[in-house]
């Protein structure tokens, strides 16, 4: 099948998509990223800044703002780092997943478990589990570069006895 990214982008910013986004967005909660505009002030904004951002976005010169960096406790004591995005540009990266989901979910192998709708590394390890008390001795756990510098991939096989 053929995508026309044009296309895309259209369904991406209609008005159907991105009220459905929102609500998504508000429901998820979340906090203020770098503008400190919260998910109860973000409507009022993004209807304000509409007319501006929808034809950015339609001629891909969006420029997403930069992320709020904070540092969470683990469990363990220690502490993770993690980003958050602003409350708009969170919007319309559920707007854009909502129309590009359905199409490549479709592609995906059924034991397939990373970043995946409905499912968990949970639901992964239950599987492997169920592999390995059938007698399956290998498990391979791939990886994908996202293309950063000294990033490598993973690609790795361990035999389970």
């Amino acid at each position: 099948m053929y995508l026309n990214e044009e296309n895309l982008m259209v369904q991406v910013v209609s008005k159907e998509n991105m009220t459905k986004a929102y609500k998504k967005m508000v429901a998820n909660k979340g906090s203020a990223g770098v503008d400190e505009i919260t998910v109860t002030e973000v409507l009022d904004e993004l209807w304000d800044k509409w007319d501006t951002i929808k034809p950015q976005l339609l001629k891909g010169e969006y420029e997403p703002q930069p992320v709020k960096r904070v540092e969470i406790p683990k469990p363990d004591g220690g502490k993770r780092k993690l980003g958050i995005p602003t409350v708009m540009d969170r919007i319309i990266q559920q707007a854009i997943a909502q129309v590009i989901s359905p199409i490549y979910e479709e592609t995906f192998s059924d034991n397939s478990y990373g970043f995946r709708i409905g499912r968990s590394q949970h639901q992964a390890i239950e599987k492997a589990k169920g592999y390995v008390e059938k007698g399956d001795t290998v498990v391979l756990t791939a990886g994908v570069p996202l293309g950063r510098p000294g990033q490598t991939n993973l690609i790795k096989a361990d035999i389970v006895e």
